[in-house]
């Protein structure tokens, strides 16, 4: 049985989809068989990151609809073996999903992968609790400024109530020289701030 991790942020830019990307391929080049979820229904941009733009068919939102088999919705990385995609609707918005409904997915998708991936859009609306249904574990994405940590310890507070653990932090842009002149928040400082070891 597979692994169910919500990659999440609260903050837009701070590199999320990056790297689930990136996190998924590593698996999937050490022979795990990954599956990386686009939760962010109406802005997907995990196809374009991942070079799978043009062989999206089928959305989640078809497999939800039952326009389509779970399976038949998957993109299969060509370069990459055992990584496929689950790409978001464009032409939805977040609410037509619900959590149970990528729980549902989710459940599914554990049983036949080592990881499932979920790529969540930013904020803490609707798509955060859709991304969030499935998961076991979370990785935070941050940056060391101010807003994207506030908007990462939200984050960790709801997933905490969901009992979402352990959740993991990947903590981007953080230049060492900048931190050394006082110009930038410390990585011990952003632990610190987030509570997290």
């Amino acid at each position: 049985m597979g692994k169910v991790i919500v990659i999440t942020s609260g903050k837009g830019g701070v590199g999320k989809t990056t790297s689930t990307a990136n996190l998924g391929t590593a698996l999937a080049m050490i022979g795990k068989k990954v599956v990386i979820i686009d939760a962010d229904v109406g802005l997907r941009n995990l196809d374009v990151v991942m070079g799978l733009e043009s062989r999206v068919v089928y959305t989640s939102m078809d497999v939800i609809e039952k326009r389509c088999e779970l399976e038949k919705a998957l993109v299969k990385d060509r370069r990459v073996e055992d990584l496929f995609l689950l790409a978001a609707s464009q032409r939805n918005r977040k609410d037509d999903i619900k959590p149970e409904q990528m729980l549902d997915i989710c459940e599914r998708l554990k049983e036949i992968y080592d990881f499932v991936l979920v790529d969540s859009p930013a904020g803490i609306e609707q798509g955060f609790h859709n991304a969030a249904a499935g998961a076991e574990e979370a990785i935070i994405i941050t940056t060391p400024d101010v807003s994207a940590i506030r908007d990462a310890d939200r984050i960790i507070g709801l997933l905490q109530n969901q009992d979402i653990e352990p959740i993991n932090l990947i903590l981007n842009r953080l230049s060492p020289t900048l931190v050394k002149k006082g110009n930038m928040i410390s990585k011990n400082d952003v632990l610190d701030i987030l509570n997290i070891d």
